[in-house]
């Protein structure tokens, strides 16, 4: 049994709408330097993030060191 290709209704959209988060083109640079976080993330989480990577980094060069030292 074979299926007939499907067949659009109407033309393609040739222009897209603006995304709700996108700026208009008039205030492209002040919405940048207005926004107290560029990237969306919170300064918190930021700091959680750094403060949970560090200490991650150091209890395992911990390891490493102490493998080290018992292999001795």
């Amino acid at each position: 049994m074979t299926r007939s290709a499907a067949r659009r209704a109407s033309a393609v959209q040739v222009e897209k709408s603006l995304l709700p988060g996108q700026p208009v083109e008039g205030e492209a640079e002040d919405s940048l330097t207005s926004s107290p976080s560029a990237s969306g993330v919170a300064w918190y989480w930021r700091l959680a993030m750094f403060l949970w990577g560090t200490s991650f980094a150091f209890l395992l060069l911990y390891e490493w060191l102490a493998g080290i030292i018992k292999a001795w």
